[in-house]
């Protein structure tokens, strides 16, 4: 993926290029850039130090530079995607304030108390622990910080052997970790957030993939770039598992007290 996102990017067109065009790789949950925008609405104006966990290739973490004026730590595993991160970064100018930084978000390489908000899209479903994750995150943030997640779940009638595999965030079901939402609430709330804003984005969601898979990808930066020659039927099983009432699209702010 590096050489090809290379070779890309030096056909530059006759301005730098914006944000916006790499959207086709790095924006890949459900909703796209629009669902990331919506999100951002629930984040108070002052908060400005952030950490954006399972980054990917920064994406979300650039928006918040551009529109919000963070600063912002994008994580993930994936040593990859963080120099593909690091790579879109440093072809837009003037580059927006991100730092991208490989690490496990179950093991936060921070201080405690350092952020301001913490963002999660897509980042949880293969991550088994989710107490763990949830208490290093709130380890992590400034009291009265807050938590956005834009998240896929397992609908309430709906169990882990029901969903159908590959997906963008696992390849077979032992690499997917999925939950209920009550779970992942319930979790929260026993550590000491507190759920102040929720939403059911899956009828949403759904509309969304229906109409994205009926359009033409737009070259040259495509979903297979990212998500390698299965991202066609990736996204035909997410589409699958929603409309088999398997999935369910939520986001949330849980606020540190």
């Amino acid at each position: 993926m590096i050489n090809k996102l290379r070779l890309l990017l030096k056909n530059s067109p006759t301005t730098n290029w914006k944000i916006e065009d790499f959207s086709g790789i790095d924006q890949l949950h459900l909703g796209g850039i629009s669902a990331t925008l919506e999100l951002l609405n629930w984040l108070p104006s002052g908060a400005k130090d952030g950490l954006d966990i399972g980054c990917g290739l920064g994406g979300t973490s650039r928006l918040l530079s551009d529109m919000r004026d963070c600063n912002m730590v994008g994580l993930d595993l994936n040593s990859q995607y963080i120099e593909a991160a690091t790579l879109l970064n440093q072809s837009i100018q003037p580059e927006p304030k991100c730092q991208f930084v490989i690490g496990n978000s179950l093991h936060l390489p921070f201080l405690q108390h350092r952020f301001d908000f913490v963002i999660s899209q897509h980042a949880t479903m293969n991550i088994k622990q989710k107490e763990t994750l949830l208490r290093g995150l709130y380890s992590v943030l400034k009291p009265q910080g807050h938590l956005l997640i834009h998240e896929i779940m397992l609908q309430q009638q709906a169990g882990e052997n029901d969903v159908l595999y590959p997906t963008p965030w696992a390849q077979e079901k032992s690499e997917s970790h999925l939950c209920h939402w009550q779970t992942f609430n319930d979790l929260a709330l026993a550590i000491g957030f507190k759920v102040d804003r929720f939403e059911d984005n899956t009828d949403a969601a759904l509309t969304w993939i229906r109409q994205t898979r009926q359009q033409k990808l737009k070259p040259p930066f495509t979903p297979p770039l990212a998500l390698g020659p299965n991202a066609a039927t990736m996204s035909a099983n997410v589409l699958g598992n929603i409309e088999a009432g398997y999935l369910q699209v939520v986001s949330a702010r849980l606020s540190k007290s």
